[in-house]
């Protein structure tokens, strides 16, 4: 019974530890898509800690502007499709709601970076 007790009390420190270190848009955007695809703990932290990553290169290249416009983008007009359990911001498999933000993202990063910036999901 301790022992139970004791690893759900160091499995909750851990998550909470791990969900520290996750920026605020980074979070927002990780329960987005986390909500919608049911993902299990270690998912949520994983996923917290790639957006954690690209905002940070985001940042480093500073395009923290780009970042936010395009984060603030896929959180107003990404949907859940539950039936896929995937969020996102494309229509129909065809139309990128956020492709402007998106593009100015990329073009920010690519125009600071000397290797041709990181793919953006």
């Amino acid at each position: 019974m301790h022992r139970n007790l004791l690893g759900k009390t160091l499995l909750l420190l851990f998550l909470v530890g791990a969900s520290a270190d996750c920026s605020s848009r980074a979070q927002v955007l990780c329960e987005l898509v986390c909500d919608c695809r049911h993902c299990s703990d270690h998912g949520e932290i994983t996923m917290c800690a790639e957006y954690s990553r690209q905002e940070d290169m985001a940042d480093a290249y500073g395009c923290s502007d780009a970042w936010l416009a395009f984060t603030i983008c896929v959180e107003e007009k990404g949907t859940c499709d539950e039936t896929m359990a995937e969020f996102s911001a494309i229509e129909n498999g065809i139309k990128d709601r956020c492709a402007a933000e998106r593009l100015g993202l990329h073009n920010c990063i690519l125009a600071a970076s000397a290797h041709g910036g990181f793919r953006i999901e």
